[in-house]
């Protein structure tokens, strides 16, 4: 039987008879569910994922440009999806980031399904950014099952549950202090019963305990964030049933204060005493261990002494990366940058790039061919870009990017070949193009641009080509 790449992430504390009472019915798809009964919980992760993301600060979506979200297919009750975005829209009130809903024709990062493949017991959701790897539109990267049969408290913590995996938060027990604090229970009779539950499918508990229950540490995870103290009233805390208690589903139902402020912190508004200008929005004052901008590595540390960039110049005012760096799929955010003055191909060719890392870009005037080639590139931090005059080809050939922040462009004036051959940008901002000069094929084949940015364009400016091959052209 095939692999399951989604984990069975229910956590049962309490074993008091055999496993029978659980599992009767539920795999043969004939007991009718109701509100109370037996659901399981999982968290999906891609092939290949090394590290999950209490918070993986590499699963943290771009803020600028928000979250594109769509339902795949059509609930049994249709005003399931209106509560759901109204529900959803809590998690927006204290994080500093856009749930952008789309129709079902349109290209999503996040794809909701209800119900998948007939099952009505089975909620999961890939954590964070990890979504925008799965290329097949048809796929879901969230799944809903049974809302139908809940009742409302049951309805809206499923939903807020959800909606704080595709945030990328991840369920409280994987915070440390869950081992150091006991809760780890009875660790034998748990393995027992998910062998148990898994026999005849090829996951092992080392899987299991791996991505469920193992704490995230920093060897684990690429940017470990989590708050000091466990949040036992955390709408992340996992569901899990006690059997004394007829299996009711014990969970909470509400954000908790923690889950507020964590938000807040992991998703900085702008102009907030936790954003402070900072997007990233981490750092220990703000009750948050590891990550801060504080923490961060130097460009010599993360990026020279690792093998992934080299300096260009003995100056030290460039750098340009390497056969290693090219191997790689994300690189480490770092504290400095300000020595640059260029970003001329310094990620050229990086076609596993799947996140550009986040660096001090004030004083760069140029981002010529910045990222040109970078194929499998989808996120773009907000850089500091008031210096920059030179945009060309910046972005040639990112053929997975779908948006960008807003940039500061007001001092540009080459924005030839830009957006070159990004074939699957859908959506840019109004940038400023008051000083160009030359426009020669800045959105050249970007065949599914839905919009025409407004731009303005100087009469004397070259724009020859500029929106060939798109719908505009």
């Amino acid at each position: 039987m095939k692999k399951l790449f989604f984990i069975f992430s229910c956590l049962l504390l309490l074993f008091g008879s055999c496993s029978d009472d659980l599992t009767d019915g539920i795999t043969t798809g004939v007991v009718q569910p109701t509100s109370h009964q037996i659901r399981w919980y999982g968290t999906q992760t891609p092939i290949g994922v090394q590290s999950l993301g209490v918070s993986d600060g590499s699963k943290r979506w771009n803020q600028d440009a928000g979250i594109y979200i769509k339902f795949i297919n059509t609930p049994t009750d249709p005003t399931i999806i209106q509560k759901i975005k109204d529900i959803a829209s809590e998690w927006e009130q204290y994080a500093g980031i856009q749930f952008h809903y789309v129709d079902s024709g349109q290209n999503a990062d996040v794809r909701i399904a209800f119900d998948w493949n007939g099952n009505d017991w089975l909620t999961w959701s890939y954590t964070g950014n990890d979504a925008k790897k799965i290329s097949d539109p048809n796929q879901p990267t969230a799944v809903f099952g049974g809302l139908q049969y809940q009742d409302e408290q049951q309805f809206k913590g499923d939903v807020l549950r959800v909606f704080g995996q595709i945030l990328g938060l991840d369920y409280e027990q994987r915070h440390q202090q869950w081992t150091e604090n006991g809760y780890w229970r009875n660790p034998e009779k748990l393995q027992t019963y998910w062998e148990d539950f898994f026999e005849g499918y090829t996951m092992d508990w080392a899987e299991i305990r791996q991505y469920v229950f193992d704490p995230l540490t920093s060897e684990n995870s690429l940017q470990l964030l989590e708050t000091k103290e466990l949040d036992e009233s955390s709408i992340m805390a996992w569901p899990y049933y006690i059997r004394s208690q007829t299996l009711k589903l014990l969970a909470n139902y509400e954000l908790s204060e923690g889950d507020k402020a964590f938000i807040a912190k992991l998703y900085p508004k702008k102009g907030s005493e936790n954003g402070s200008g900072n997007e990233s929005g981490n750092g220990s004052e703000n009750g948050l261990e590891n990550g801060s901008e504080n923490h961060l590595p130097t460009i010599q540390e993360a990026w020279i002494d690792t093998g992934y960039f080299r300096w260009v110049n003995d100056s030290k005012t460039a750098v340009v990366i390497t056969a290693k760096g090219l191997s790689m799929q994300y690189l480490p955010d770092v504290s400095d940058g300000e020595q640059l003055t260029t970003a001329t191909d310094m990620f050229f060719g990086a076609n596993l790039l799947i996140k550009a890392p986040k660096f001090n870009t004030k004083n760069i005037t140029t981002f010529g061919n910045m990222f040109g080639k970078c194929s499998s590139l989808s996120e773009i931090p907000l850089y500091d870009s008031s210096k920059v005059i030179y945009f060309a080809y910046m972005f040639s050939g990112c053929i997975s990017l779908k948006t960008i922040p807003l940039l500061d462009t007001s001092k540009g004036l080459d924005f030839s070949g830009m957006f070159y051959g990004a074939i699957t940008l859908t959506y840019v901002p109004n940038l400023d193009t008051s000083r160009g000069v030359n426009m020669y094929a800045m959105f050249y084949k970007c065949r599914y641009l839905q919009s025409k940015p407004d731009l303005v364009i100087p009469p004397s400016a070259v724009v020859d080509e500029m929106y060939k091959g798109t719908p505009f052209g």
